[in-house]
């Protein structure tokens, strides 16, 4: 007899969906399997949560230890200090805080910026005794010192704090400068997030403001960073370490903090003395990033005017008894590549072990950044790159042009000079590099004279080409013999194999 068609289909259904004993008992051991392993999963996330709590009840058991062991200390000291000061007379003097202007402020320089011949009086830097809290609570014989040692620092030094600028002097040149960031719009159109340091009169722009102190001057910059911790790092300066603003030697600066240092005065013929050249300041915090990221800006130091060494108009000396320059044409140029994906990486990336690539740097975009000096404006969102600049024809009756090449990227460069008609032009002088003038010091005790040619025309150093690595500076001078377009190419190589990575060009018109 034949089945209903409905009975066979049911029929055909319920045999396709039984299972034989062994596939079933092998269903239930796998689900058990994924139990078990379900289970140990949270309890070994509840034994993680419980040690985590552990350790951070630890950790705040420990760091409130510490911190009345320090108020205890503090306590002790101040004990101490009351008992060694009483019935003494106060020896310092309440100079109030610098105004945190955004602009920089000059004052009259010190006497050694002026011919020794001048008779008009000068400001000295006027000197604070350090407030009697502050002072070192005594060596072994119990007596208070009148400052802290740099090994007293060194040996209780912190690692993000907002401390008093030490041995106080009112500046002849202040700023004020912020940590922000913003997304710039770079010459070629693409748009990277940068940080950088800006006062309210500079905006939010790359590189930072152009910060130009003076031989013997006393310099302040008061830094409030909204984003941190950062530091400023005054590369080539080397002042001391709590002004050094590297971080791990001295402090990363929690809330703000002024830096104060005083550039070194040349002297004719000494190349021991002097510090004006080309410089750079910088964040010392996750260094290669927060450089990459923006973070650093010029820093010129320009040269006292000695008696036997009198300036023309219009002119500038390189260094104290250096060759003069021509101030209108005075530029800076620095290279600076940009890795698209260090962009995106955070403030503290890479510090607390992770790999986040910051030993692959990569880059794929190239900048020649940098102007004139003399005619920068820094502006919101302005991002200092120029398309041509005008250099002196020599014997058109003005002094040379200097340029101040300060390599602000992470890769070498290669810079050479071309003629109008493409061939190579020896045209740049050498005169200065890393901040130290070229001189001829083969003699300890003879007088130094620069190499420049205008003291020397056999000892010259000229060349139509020019290496920098990473923080390099050079000051050359141009000396083109007849007007035209001259051409400056920049190379990117690449630091193992050498082989060329970027490419730009800038126009120099002489006239």
């Amino acid at each position: 007899m034949n089945t209903p068609f409905w009975e066979s289909n049911v029929t055909t259904e319920l045999r396709g969906t039984s299972q034989s004993p062994a596939v079933s008992e092998k269903a239930k051991r796998e689900a058990r399997a994924k139990r078990e392993r379900e289970a140990k999963a949270k309890r070994e996330r509840e034994a993680k949560v419980k040690r985590d709590r552990v350790a951070k009840a630890k950790r705040e058991r420990e760091a409130k230890a510490k911190r009345e062991r320090e108020a205890k200390d503090k306590r002790e000291r101040e004990d101490k200090r009351k008992r060694n000061d009483k019935d003494r007379k106060p020896r310092h003097s309440s100079t109030p805080r610098p105004s945190a202007s955004p602009t920089p402020t000059r004052s009259v320089p010190p006497s050694t910026s002026a011919p020794a011949t001048s008779s008009t009086p000068t400001a000295e830097p006027t000197r604070t005794t350090l407030p009697s809290s502050t002072r070192s609570s005594g060596d072994d014989d119990g007596q208070p010192r009148d400052y802290d040692s740099q090994a007293d620092f060194s040996s209780h030094q912190m690692q993000q704090g907002t401390p008093e600028t030490e041995h106080w002097q009112d500046p002849h040149y202040s700023v004020s400068l912020d940590v922000s960031n913003r997304d710039l719009r770079f010459p070629d159109g693409e748009e990277f997030r940068m940080w950088v340091f800006d006062s309210e009169e500079s905006g939010r722009g790359f590189p930072g403001p152009t910060l130009r102190p003076k031989e013997g001057e006393i310099f302040h910059a008061y830094v409030e960073p909204s984003m941190g911790p950062h530091t400023i790092h005054w590369h080539g300066m080397e002042p001391d370490p709590r002004n050094d603003g590297v971080g791990h030697t001295s402090f990363e600066i929690d809330d703000h903090y002024t830096y104060q240092w005083q550039a070194e005065p040349g002297r004719a013929g000494n190349p021991n003395y002097g510090a004006a050249g080309t410089y750079f300041y910088h964040c010392h915090v996750n260094t290669p990033l927060h450089a990459q990221m923006g973070l650093l800006g010029p820093l010129v130091v320009d040269p006292v005017v000695l008696a036997d060494f009198p300036v023309s108009a219009g002119n500038r000396r390189a260094f104290a008894d250096g060759p003069e320059y021509d101030i209108e044409t005075e530029s800076l140029i620095m290279p600076f590549s940009i890795d698209r994906r260090w962009h995106e990486l955070g403030h503290a990336a890479g510090l607390s072990g992770e790999d986040v690539g910051l030993n692959r740097f990569e880059p794929t975009h190239f900048y020649i950044t940098g102007g004139l000096l003399n005619s920068r404006r820094e502006r919101e969102g302005a991002v200092w790159a120029p398309s041509e600049l005008p250099v002196n024809v020599i014997g058109n009756g003005k002094a040379p042009t200097l340029m101040r090449l300060l390599d602000g990227n992470y890769l070498p460069n290669k810079l050479t000079f071309y003629h109008p008609d493409g061939s190579p032009a020896r045209i740049a002088e050498l005169i200065s590099h890393d901040g130290r003038p070229f001189r001829h010091s083969a003699s300890q005790y003879g007088v130094a004279i620069p190499t420049s040619m205008h003291e020397d025309p056999k000892a010259h150093l000229f060349t139509h080409m020019l290496s920098m690595g990473a923080a390099e500076r050079y000051d050359i001078l141009l000396h083109p013999e007849v007007s035209g377009t001259y051409i400056m190419v920049m190379n990117w190589n690449n630091w193992i194999t050498g082989a060329r990575v970027g490419r730009k060009e800038l126009r120099l018109v002489a006239s």
